[in-house]
């Protein structure tokens, strides 16, 4: 199969301005359809029928690349590192991790507006998140985006797992209610149709929003987050756990490296290969905890009630 390596399509100075200016830029066929036929059946696999392929049981939408091998080949193998890398005029890119983010059928499941920045343990802003389609998406159920709300340096108060076990600080705002501004003719709200192999790039600090699925057919999409030049760590107690790596471990200031953070491409030409990647997780669980096992239900229901109940 002709699984490209670069993107079908080059990065141009054009997506550099609109990714630069509005926060997100969508890009038309970074993959070869032939990724697609690999990745959405094994996609199904895990979201819609729930099959156990060794994911981590609380979050079987996350980390495929330690697990699944079609999911590995795409972090490895796939234009979209470079891609990455090229967007942002970054010499590197290492990856972070992937997720699924999915909808079923006449789901009318939404998010609340909300950045990704502080939920990350990491201080820099080159660390996107690479929304990669493996399902038609419409405007009724794409990813919404505020244009130019990148801009705004706002240490919002996350719904991470570990920030709810907390008291939000006074210097940390909730997440607007951005609805209101709809009505605003100043404020541009973005939505995009997109196919298979195309690719929205969403920077950490853009305020971004999730619908209802109104198709009759599941919406997937895989997310991968890679970390780019400015990136250093600086982590947090309500940042978003991290399977294999402590908080300990991510010492103040240094940059991301290591076998988890493998260097997937550079402009001049050096990456590393998957050999020291992890090929599992450091702990094991029971056969009752491994079957039937399945928080997407749960997460969601947790974004519904948070959205009803967040305050400008």
């Amino acid at each position: 199969m002709p699984l490209n390596r670069e993107p079908l399509r080059p990065v141009t100075d054009e997506h550099r301005a609109t990714y630069e200016r509005d926060g997100a830029v969508c890009l038309r066929d970074v993959l070869h359809p032939d990724w697609i036929e690999m990745l959405l059946p094994v996609a199904r696999r895990i979201v819609v029928d729930k099959e156990d392929l060794g994911l981590l049981p609380q979050i079987p939408g996350r980390y495929m690349s330690r697990t699944v091998p079609d999911f590995r080949r795409l972090a490895f193998e796939s234009p979209l590192a470079q891609v990455c890398g090229e967007l942002q005029r970054s010499r590197e890119i290492r990856f972070y991790f992937d997720e699924f983010f999915a909808k079923a059928p006449r789901s009318q499941e939404k998010s609340i507006w909300h950045t990704d920045r502080m939920g990350w343990p990491v201080a820099g802003k080159m660390v996107p998140s690479l929304w990669l389609p493996l399902t038609p998406i419409s405007e009724e159920n794409s990813l919404e985006v505020i244009a130019g709300s990148q801009s705004e340096d706002v240490r919002y108060w996350l719904f991470s797992p570990n920030a709810r076990k907390m008291s939000r600080p006074p210097d940390r705002p909730p997440h607007p209610d951005c609805e209101p501004l709809r009505a605003d003719p100043r404020v541009r709200f973005l939505r995009w149709s997109m196919q298979p192999g195309d690719l929205l790039v969403v920077h950490p600090w853009a305020l971004h929003y999730s619908a209802g699925n109104p198709t009759d057919d599941w919406r997937i999409a895989v997310a991968v987050r890679m970390f780019g030049d400015d990136i250093t760590w600086d982590p947090r107690p309500d940042c978003v756990n991290l399977a294999g790596v402590s908080f300990d471990e991510m010492v103040q200031g240094e940059k991301p490296s290591g076998p988890l953070f493998p260097l997937l491409w550079s402009a001049d030409g050096r990456r590393d290969d998957d050999r020291a990647f992890p090929r599992g997780f450091a702990t094991e669980w029971s056969a009752a905890r491994k079957s039937g096992v399945n928080e997407y239900a749960e997460f969601a229901a947790l974004l519904e009630k948070e959205s009803a109940t967040a305050s400008p």
